[in-house]
């Protein structure tokens, strides 16, 4: 069970390339049919330097940081659920950006519910592009639920 002992833990850093395919692939994956996501002169058009990346775009980072055991040991995967995220927008992202991701818990908090304890777990990942600059934050919390009490025979 995850407790106070995760905050401040940072997860490996990762890179993630902003590209048009994936750009188009999850705008039509939130059922999207602005053009600015799919054609680069409609993007231009509308002040970008090439295609923006929908603004929760970086989710998709999941795909490209390294895995961290060291996080997930601590957690019983078998009962997390997503509590929810919120993000802040530096400035847009668009195709041909290159992030560095990097990720730490900055939470740890336990809470009753009708099924017992639960902990609920805020991590802040930071995205910054290759100038240093942060242009993306995402704060997340999930929560791992109590387990479930054995059923008598």
């Amino acid at each position: 069970m995850a407790d106070a002992s995760l905050i401040g833990h940072e997860s490996p850093e990762g890179h993630m390339p902003v590209e048009r395919g994936k750009v188009a692939e999850f705008a039509r994956a939130t059922f999207s049919d602005r053009p600015i996501f799919t054609d680069p002169e409609a993007a231009r058009q509308a002040g970008f330097r090439d295609v923006p990346a929908p603004p929760t775009f970086v989710v998709a980072s999941a795909h490209f940081v390294p895995s961290d055991p060291g996080f997930s040991a601590k957690l019983d995967m078998k009962r997390i659920l997503a509590g929810g995220a919120e993000w802040e927008f530096f400035r847009p992202l668009v195709a041909g950006d290159e992030l560095t991701v990097r990720s730490r818990v900055v939470d740890v908090e336990t809470k009753q519910g009708k099924r017992g304890q639960m902990t609920l777990i805020t991590r802040e990942v930071s995205y910054f592009d290759a100038s240093g600059e942060l242009v993306q934050r995402m704060r997340s919390t999930v929560i791992e639920m109590p387990p479930l009490e054995a059923k008598a025979p």
